[in-house]
């Protein structure tokens, strides 16, 4: 996301500039490159203008006119401070060459490279010549300050580390181009994640960014090994962005975001080893507004979803909305001011536990960009929640940390970041914790087959809190291979109902509330035809 200073900045540059589509080629001219690349430049097209500034600075090296935009270039493409700071360093050496905004740069490169005193140095320098200037705009101030206080929080989070290790899934799954919005399947054995390759459907790049058309991507785990990522095919993707969301527990209905008519959700269920075409979701949900990213509950009865609709209390916020018995979406409800900051607040995932909230910020106490929080219910029956807690230093780094999944024992994160060891852009990496944030769950994996002929059978499976008589899950069934995933938090006593058409109910009962730590369960159940006299 594009800070408001940046937009500020170049919007006199930037206003009657239509998006660029730049020839790779870069051309033989050195005037007419230098024009090609200072359009994308000032048209904020970094993806195209770095490489034309980089040929150029390898024909013409340490020209004050290549070395600012290809610094400035770098921290808006891949992230990469270290490349970044080759070139602004240098400028550093005569200031008066450059504008101001040099310092507003460098502060951004330090920052990146946790170096938050340099940092805060470089945008207190930016801040003088902004007072000095005839002309103030408050909100580019206040973009300034917000980078000082982040900052200040990552001096005092990267102090207290987490015991953590993360792990690059590697290049089945990552390529050199973005890898992001990672969901899973309670098992872990399936992934499916968004990317933007030059094999995108349709071949087509975004004229906005410069950047190949999202497509959504899914690979399989076979024994400790991901196998390669395969794109959905076109059931899912479209020659325009489509994009990973949320995948409900068992596996079985993925939601996908489409940028058509502003964007919207949409639904693809499984059926068998198919993907239907993705429907787009009906009710309130889906808006004229922005709606980035969204969660399921496991139940499937409520969705947690970012959205800037008006009424908010900031940027983007997270709203809840309750699907009604006509399969349509309620009118969503704002999660309220504790989880939701004067910032950007995106990327929901509920736990399976049903009461750990994670997500993505860049308010409340966040280290740099977008950081990852989590809160927990005050209550099973209300929508309060406690103080988020910032997960901490090195899962949080200084650039943007969103877009991720959780393990059913809460002990390994799967997310997209931009890390020096990473592929390129993007990667999605696994993180293991040795303490868990979220209670106790049992899963219950396992085959459901007809008695008889021992064939797959496709079953619902409803689970009911006997306490209260609410359903806290609904799962469902492969078709073609029978499989089932469902998690029971802990502390509860279950109904577990399952039925088939042509099939007998088969009713089990089991509790929780002796659980200790995480557990798995395999449970095969055989069905029990209904044979009419």
């Amino acid at each position: 996301m594009k800070s408001a200073f940046l937009i500020i900045l170049l919007g006199g540059l930037c206003m009657c500039i239509t998006p660029l589509k730049v020839s790779a080629q870069v051309s033989s001219s050195r005037s007419e490159t230098e024009s090609v690349a200072h359009t994308a430049f000032t048209n904020q097209d970094y993806y195209h203008a770095l490489p034309l500034y980089l040929h150029l600075d390898s024909l013409y090296p340490n020209v004050p006119k290549y070395m600012f935009p290809i610094g400035v270039s770098y921290i808006n493409t891949t992230g990469d401070q270290k490349k970044a700071l080759v070139y602004l360093e240098k400028c550093k050496l005569k200031p008066n060459q450059y504008p101001p905004t040099l310092h507003y740069y460098l502060g951004r490169a330090y920052h990146l490279d946790y170096r938050f005193d340099d940092a805060i140095v470089e945008f207190d320098v930016c801040l003088s010549h902004l007072y000095k200037a005839k002309s103030k705009n408050a909100l580019i101030i206040k973009d300034i300050y917000r980078e000082i206080e982040m900052c200040e929080n990552g001096k005092k989070i990267v102090q207290t580390p987490i015991v953590i290790d993360i792990e690059n899934l590697g290049p089945e799954i990552n390529s050199s181009y973005a890898e992001y919005g990672p969901v899973l399947t309670l098992d872990e054995k399936e992934i499916i994640f968004t990317s933007c390759r030059p094999e995108t459907t349709g071949g087509m790049i975004d004229p906005e960014d410069g950047l190949f058309f999202e497509d959504v991507y899914i690979s399989s785990k076979k024994g400790s090994v991901w196998q390669k990522a395969l794109n959905m095919g076109p059931a899912i993707n479209t020659n325009g962005h489509d994009a990973s969301v949320s995948l409900t527990p068992d596996g079985q209905e993925l939601l996908i975001y489409r940028y058509v008519n502003e964007g919207a959700f949409l639904s693809s269920k499984l059926d068998g080893t198919t993907w239907t075409i993705a429907e787009e979701l009906k009710g309130e949900v889906n808006s004229k507004f922005y709606e980035p990213s969204a969660c399921l509950t496991k139940d499937g009865s409520y969705i947690i979803f970012s959205s800037n609709q008006p009424g908010g209390y900031g940027g983007l916020d997270l709203y809840i909305s309750k699907k009604l018995l006509n399969g349509e979406w309620a009118r969503p409800i704002n999660l309220g001011s504790t989880i939701n900051s004067k910032y950007d607040e995106d990327s929901p995932f509920l736990h399976p536990d049903g009461k750990t909230l994670y997500f993505s910020s860049n308010g409340h106490n966040s280290m740099g960009g977008f950081d990852m929080f989590y809160s927990t219910a005050l209550t099973d029956s209300t929508n309060q929640w406690n103080t988020p807690i910032n997960v901490g230093y090195p899962l949080n780094s200084t650039h943007d940390d969103l877009h991720f999944s959780l393990s059913a024992d809460g002990k390994r994160i799967y997310f997209a970041s931009i890390r020096p060891e990473g592929y390129g852009d993007k990667d999605i990496y696994v993180a293991t914790l040795e303490e868990t944030n979220v209670q106790d769950v049992l899963v219950i994996v396992g085959v459901i087959q007809d008695s008889l002929s021992k064939q797959p059978v496709s079953a619902r499976i409803e689970v009911i809190n006997t306490e209260n008589n609410s359903v806290v899950g609904i799962y469902n069934s492969n078709k073609t291979t029978g499989k089932y995933i469902m998690a029971l938090p802990e502390g509860g006593k279950y109904k577990i109902s399952i039925q088939s058409e042509n099939y007998k109910i088969c009713d089990d009962f089991i509790t929780t509330k002796e659980l200790n730590g995480y557990q798995e369960l395999e449970s095969n159940i055989n069905l029990c035809p209904d044979i009419k006299e």
